[in-house]
């Protein structure tokens, strides 16, 4: 836990670094003849510092298969039973879990609305005909039309259960809405609704995550727990499984992974890597976020005779991995354990005699511990580098321009006070001709950045359209190429058509074609939009860092002519010029500016079975002609496989229509909601680093020193409260020097 200490040592030295600054501006207004002064953007900085510390959040993502410890893992980490372990249930929802000062859950809920169009989409081509709606569109809050599905679901066949050897995911949608419907009845709305559950009642979101008929309704959860083993602006997510059967999940998971700093993949010691987690891993390999992940094998002491047994594990595991990520960090642990160590008393008396079984075999107890203990260890001194670098660097460059800046206004207004009239009026005059250069580098680098932001914006527009577009873009193209590759193999449906008939034959194909079509996204085209996407962010930051490049000099040189007007200064300070430029990463945390999501929902029309069975019954006219007129006639499963053919056909226009809409509309999100806003937030950064050290010198110091000269008295006090000033702001550079070093380090 020493990096967690160090980064809370290195945010307390910020705030009161910050808190110096504030008492600096306000030391400055004290001086006579300044009451009114402002240091304009610096005070305003310095101000909203402590809420943008606050607000400013490093994400952990926690995944794996299903049932492979995630849940019981992130309880470990805030030693207490708070997240539901152990129900078997395929989640959907990803848990975020961040320290608070009680126990609270928040659950966000989807609208009727969103509910509505959900069961709508799983419903296109239901088999069963004893269900229908008053005017085409479905509503669960209808009575009648919850009964009618419910007599239709409980009508259809083994095989349409079945999707893919799993249970069908719309059928299972369907029916967790509906048996969760009286449950949640009076807690969703028209909008987005959110329902808490404090202290005491902290206990009742379990129903929700735990139980797939209300965690259906939710959209997020949010846990805050007062536990004092995590400190603030980190959340830990757990996510679903990654061997999920819904690919949609899968997406869900891709969502939140853009937004994480750190991965922990969980591999249950019971099964070892599995072939889902090969490919999971390989996706998120696609996606290039592979370099900060950590391995954790939860081991499960019921499961091995010895520690030799487990090391053998441990070494497929390594040998499996290192095929995806070089030399993997690799821990071993029982999350279990370690949950049931951190617990004051056990509540549950099987778990109680299992523990007491566990510490008993002290040779995997103790391995449990030294690799708890080698994590813990390398897992909190990455996070506390991760929050020093991304969280406070920018910070403490701000910080540090401000205290240079504050600093060489102290001096030059020392300068002025020192000498007699006819120099004060020399330097005054100096000082009017510097601001006019500083006003022109400021207009120069305004009017620079407003024209590099029509420029990269220019270019972004071209590079997305090139990528997305459904005339130019390889994505649009190679889902097209999929969808238009993608056939059904007839032998496989014939026992079907026999035995069920052509419309539950039909929802079964277009269930496997709907599933392979959000796989492949899922698992193709998402990773490839992932990173094209940081490729995009790389682009804004390199840039916008060539084009401040030729200010470096006109920077410098203003600097060293301010310098140049006052002695007592020129040995004080840091050369603007080796600031560091705004880091991309912390300018998309700081601007709150969200990727699109990435979760595609295809929409389909009723207009696919109606077609279908327009042809199969032209095919059985056609038939009865040629009987007719004594040609061969066709019988009813081949009348009904072309039919089927032909339902395949208006399922992939229907696709290949909706992917169009769909990357159009993600196109211009992308451009016009992310990348441009970006691009502005960018520019904004990029000026503001180069602008803040000169922003005391823009207002006119002349009527101020004239008022403080009025007076010896007033020239006394302003003398005292500038030395006073100038011993601090020293003091704040040394202190910033030092942290700014040692987050480097980091």
């Amino acid at each position: 836990m020493q990096g967690m200490d160090s980064y809370r040592i290195a945010k307390n030295e910020i705030l009161e670094i910050n808190n110096e600054l504030l008492s600096l501006f306000s030391a400055a207004k004290s001086i006579p003849g300044m009451s009114d002064y402002s240091f304009g953007d610096w005070e305003k900085t310095c101000k909203n510092l402590p809420k943008h510390l606050t607000e400013d959040t490093v994400r952990v993502a926690i995944i794996g298969p299903i049932k492979s410890g995630k849940s019981t893992f992130l309880n470990s980490v805030f030693k207490g039973d708070y997240v539901k372990r152990g129900a078997g249930v395929v989640t959907s929802i990803v848990t975020r879990v961040r320290s608070g000062e009680r126990l609270r859950a928040t659950l966000f809920f989807k609208s009727w609305r969103e509910v509505n169009a959900e069961m709508q989409q799983a419903l296109v081509l239901f088999p069963s005909l004893n269900w229908r709606t008053e005017n085409g569109t479905f509503d669960i809050r209808q009575d009648k039309e919850r009964r009618e599905i419910q007599r239709a679901l409980a009508d259809l066949s083994s095989d349409q259960l079945i999707t893919q050897d799993t249970r069908n995911i719309n059928n299972v949608l369907l029916s967790s809405y509906l048996k969760g419907y009286d449950t949640v009845r009076d807690l969703l709305g028209h909008e987005n609704t959110v329902k808490r559950y404090e202290d005491g009642l902290f206990a009742e979101h379990k129903s929700f995550a735990g139980d797939e008929s209300l965690a259906v309704y939710l959209k997020d959860i949010l846990l805050e727990i007062s536990s004092g083993s995590v400190n603030s602006n980190i959340e830990i997510a757990d996510c679903q499984g990654s061997d999920s059967s819904n690919p949609l999940h899968l997406a869900m998971i891709q969502d939140y992974l853009m937004l994480t700093h750190l991965i922990v993949y969980v591999v249950s010691s019971r099964t070892g890597l599995r072939q889902a987690d090969i490919r999971f891993l390989s996706i998120i390999k696609k996606m290039g976020i592979l370099d900060n992940i950590f391995f954790v094998i939860n081991c499960d002491f019921s499961e091995h005779e010895s520690i030799r047994d487990l090391r053998r594990l441990i070494n497929r595991v390594q040998e499996e991995l290192s095929m995806i990520k070089p030399d993997p960090q690799i821990y071993t642990f029982s999350a279990l354990y370690n949950l049931f160590s951190s617990q004051s008393e056990i509540p549950s008396k099987k778990d109680r005699l299992r523990f007491e079984q566990w510490k008993a075999d002290m040779e995997l107890a103790d391995f449990s511990k030294l690799e708890t203990s080698r994590f813990n260890n390398v897992f909190y001194e990455h996070l506390a580098q991760k929050r020093k670098s991304l969280l406070l660097k920018n910070h403490i460059e701000r910080l540090g321009v401000m205290s240079k800046g504050i600093a060489d206004w102290i001096a030059l207004n020392r300068e002025v006070l020192a000498n007699d009239a006819d120099h004060k009026k020399m330097l005054l005059g100096k000082i009017r001709r510097h601001q006019q250069r500083l006003n022109q580098l400021k207009s120069a680098i305004k009017n620079t950045l407003s024209g590099a932001i029509v420029e990269i914006k220019a270019e972004l527009h071209l590079d997305v359209n090139r990528f997305l577009d459904a005339h130019a873009g390889d994505m649009v193209k190679d889902i097209e190429n999929f969808i238009s590759n993608y056939t059904i193999s007839a032998g496989r449906y014939e026992e079907s058509l026999q035995s069920t008939g052509f419309s539950q034959t039909l929802y079964h194909v277009f269930q496997e074609f709907k599933h392979a079509i959000d796989s492949f996204i899922a698992e193709v085209i998402n990773p490839e939009v992932i990173r094209f996407i940081h490729s995009k962010e790389a682009k804004i930051g390199d840039y916008f860092q060539s084009i401040v490049v030729p200010f470096d000099t006109m920077v410098k040189d203003a600097y060293h002519e301010n310098m140049g007007l006052s002695d007592r200064n020129k040995s004080f300070g840091v050369n603007p010029s080796e600031n560091t430029a705004p880091d991309i990463n912390a300018v998309i945390q700081a601007s709150g500016l969200v990727r699109p999501p990435l979760i595609a929902n295809m929409s389909y029309s009723t207009k696919i079975k109606t077609e279908a069975y327009m042809r199969l019954g032209y095919y059985r006219v056609s038939g009865r002609l040629k009987k007719l007129v004594k040609r061969s006639a066709t019988d009813y499963r081949e009348e009904a496989l072309k039919a089927l053919n032909d339902g395949v056909r208006r399922m992939k226009r229907e696709t290949k229509q909706s992917i169009l809409f769909h990357f159009k509309d993600y196109q211009e999100n992308l451009k016009f909601s992310y990348l441009y806003k970006l691009v502005e937030a960018t520019a904004a950064s990029y000026a503001q680093a180069l602008l803040d050290q000169f922003q005391a010198h823009f207002s006119d110091l002349s009527s101020i020193i004239e008022q403080i000269s009025s007076s010896q008295q007033n020239k006394d006090q302003a003398a005292k409260i500038f030395n006073e000033m100038d011993l601090v702001s020293r003091k704040l550079n040394d202190r910033i020097h030092q942290i700014r070093h040692a987050i480097a380090q980091a």
